[in-house]
């Protein structure tokens, strides 16, 4: 089994922070969170996270993803997170990318109730840090060469909540 990289271990271990309340994953009592969906700011529940059944591996292959951002030195970079907190300040944030909703339509890939495979997208050393918050332009920015994406093989749990204007 691979080790988890500092980067991806530090973005667990914020996911975990903010979960406390509803480690057993009772959505009514965990923290609400903030986060992008197709530049637009959403909102979540952050409950578990764990990397290890058969089942998650399952969950991690319907290809929902939460985007986690850092800069070069493994940090969340500000101009990530600076519109979330401006807007929903009484939301905790990972400032994270979400890939799917549950109003999506017409992809393979539909929203699977809250399940996502944390991958980490990270700015190349010397490249200043726009925002990115949509996952194509996640994309945009690996095939641009401005940094690399990490898939991992860790499963979030954080079902998506105050969609209703998004679709």
């Amino acid at each position: 089994m691979k080790k988890l990289q500092l980067p991806v271990f530090l973005a667990v271990l914020a996911l975990l922070v903010l979960t406390i309340p509803g480690a057993k994953g009772d959505t009514s009592t965990a923290v609400t969170n903030s986060g992008w969906y197709d530049h637009q700011i959403i909102q979540y529940k952050a409950t578990t996270v764990s990397t290890s059944s058969p089942q998650e591996a399952n969950l991690i292959a319907q290809g929902n993803i939460v985007y986690h951002i850092v800069d070069a030195s493994s940090n969340t970079p500000a101009v990530q997170c600076a519109p979330l907190l401006a807007t929903l300040p009484q939301d905790a944030t990972s400032c994270n990318v979400l890939n799917r909703i549950p109003t999506d339509s017409g992809s393979t890939n539909q929203y699977n109730g809250g399940a996502w495979n944390l991958q980490v997208f990270h700015w190349k050393s010397g490249v200043t840090p726009t925002l990115l918050n949509k996952d194509d332009d996640i994309t945009a920015a690996v095939n641009a060469g401005l940094g690399t994406l990490e898939i991992t093989s860790t499963l979030v749990r954080c079902p998506v909540i105050d969609f209703s204007n998004l679709r």
